[in-house]
């Protein structure tokens, strides 16, 4: 089926494939030729799957922790929107702890949006969604002392939204032997980019580690480890899917790290998106859709100060 499209865009889609494949030619990003560029500032190795008393065993009776959290907001123009937050530890012994919050930039001082208010805004919830996660592992650690928590990001932007949170975190989970592993979907770094190519700014990481991996292989280099940030850091392709994950965890809790991947590795479907089964349910159950804000404002806010300040016009329209 053509989609109806002009000639005018169908040229200009035509033009930045052409210009795209001179900035990424394929001889560049050839497989074996990227591997092999791989390992000289870094090493590959090879783990295997648990079987389930295998990992049973490891985890010597303790669960296993999932943590994930989730922000929608109402549909509407600064200031006009209120912003839903929840995060949820989840055991698999049955254990789960809910945490929630709620932000509108209808009750801040300022009322007229500066230059880069919306960006600090996204910022701001950014900081609240991190902060409710890092809650919500911490609890776990005090009340079930779990083998393993997942914790669906990487360890290291929790450090960097909420350092002092993160420490406390840190600090109970190295006291009660409790390891801390977190799960990147999506690499965002460019530290091994602009070590291979010094003169290419706009690679990424994402972009050099795409379709190397095979299931089950793993990627580390010192070049991917931020320096005094207290955290090892590797990259895991668990699935076919040519794009791997990002898996790291407490330096201080490095002996552990193969065991870390395996456990990633094992939890994570061949078919799936990368990240492991557990994490996945506890997404779906902490998960703020549009219909459960639509739902909560209009069962909690006021009518009228529901249609004065958070429902937008362009709801009214007829198509």
């Amino acid at each position: 089926m053509l989609l109806p499209v002009s000639e005018k865009l169908r040229q200009k889609l035509e033009e930045t494939n052409r210009d795209l494949r001179k900035v990424y030619p394929e001889e560049v990003f050839n497989r074996s030729a990227m591997k092999e560029r791989l390992a000289t500032i870094g090493q590959f190795s090879q783990v295997s799957k648990w079987s389930g008393p295998e990992m049973k065993a490891w985890l010597r009776g303790r669960s296993l922790v999932g943590v994930d959290g989730s922000v929608n907001s109402t549909p509407g123009t600064h200031p006009h929107t209120l912003s839903v937050f929840q995060a949820l530890a989840k055991g698999t012994g049955g254990e789960e702890y809910w945490a929630a919050d709620l932000y509108t930039p209808l009750l801040e001082k300022e009322e007229k949006p500066e230059e880069g208010q919306l960006a600090r805004e996204a910022q701001h919830r950014g900081r609240l969604l991190a902060g409710l996660e890092i809650g919500t592992a911490l609890e776990a650690v005090r009340r079930w002392s779990p083998g393993v928590i997942l914790m669906d990001g990487s360890l290291y932007h929790f450090r960097i939204d909420h350092g002092k949170a993160w420490e406390e975190l840190a600090n109970e989970a190295e006291k009660a032997g409790v390891l801390l592993v977190g799960v990147s979907e999506e690499i965002g770094t460019q530290a091994l980019a602009r070590t291979l190519f010094p003169g290419q700014g706009n690679y990424s990481d994402r972009e050099v580690l795409f379709g190397v991996m095979q299931p089950g292989e793993v990627y580390i280099s010192p070049e991917l480890e931020p320096p005094g940030s207290g955290l090892w850091k590797a990259v895991l392709a668990p699935t076919r899917n040519p794009q791997p994950v990002g898996v790291d965890g407490l330096l201080s809790q490095s002996a552990a790290r193969e065991e870390l991947l395996r456990l990633v590795y094992s939890l994570t479907p061949v078919q799936g998106r990368g990240i492991p089964l557990w994490l996945d349910i506890v997404d779906q159950e902490v998960r703020v859709t549009d219909s459960l804000v639509e739902a909560m404002v209009e069962q909690h806010i006021d009518p009228d100060l529901r249609h004065r300040l958070l429902v937008p016009k362009r709801s009214d329209r007829v198509l």
